[in-house]
């Protein structure tokens, strides 16, 4: 009798910390990756960004984030022209590493209001089956009572990640090694 109501109270325990926190998920998003060729300055963007955010009320913050989950198919990633479009698709290995990734390991929070903060986030970036650490600040703004707006960007290497930097034309024509991630999340809570 002892032994179920030790695990009748940690169940109540777990049950009332996940109460505490709020679950976001994904509404509206927008993913921005800008480059650098040999010809023009390129971009490609995609309009998923699939994840799960669960954070206690800005309120209460005090031991941050419990878990951010993010997924992005790589096939949603588009540029202007098909042939672009299929270049970058080969150099992220979409057939073998269908997803770019992401998931927090900290995050410290840097200053709020009662609709904006801003966040010290870092986490695991995976690319092309790769995974590195990176370092994002993230700002947030509250839109309506139940969403929240999370933007941000970190510049990374492809090279970093495996990733060859597309060639085309004979060699002619070759991007460059630096890119620029920008994101836009719409968040809101179920």
């Amino acid at each position: 009798m002892k032994r179920i109501f030790i695990l009748f109270l940690v169940a109540v325990a777990a049950f009332a910390a996940a109460a505490l926190a709020d679950h976001y998920t994904t509404a509206r998003s927008s993913l921005t990756i800008t480059g650098t060729s040999t010809l023009h300055d390129w971009k490609i963007e995609s309009s998923t960004i699939n994840g799960e955010v669960v954070a206690p009320p800005i309120s209460a913050w005090k031991d941050g984030i419990t878990s951010v989950k993010v997924s992005i198919p790589v096939a949603s990633i588009k540029a202007d022209h098909d042939r672009m479009t299929r270049m970058m698709q080969e150099a992220l290995k979409a057939k073998e590493n269908p997803e770019i990734r992401y998931e927090l390991t900290t995050a410290s929070l840097q200053n709020a209001t009662a609709d904006t903060f801003n966040v010290k986030a870092h986490g695991k970036l995976t690319i092309a089956g790769v995974t590195r650490d990176v370092d994002l600040d993230i700002e947030g703004k509250r839109i309506t009572p139940i969403s929240y707006t999370l933007s941000g960007s970190t510049p990374i290497r492809m090279t970093d990640y495996g990733i060859k930097p597309p060639v085309t034309m004979m060699n002619t024509l070759k991007t460059g090694n630096d890119v620029n991630v920008a994101f836009h999340w719409v968040v809101e809570t179920r």
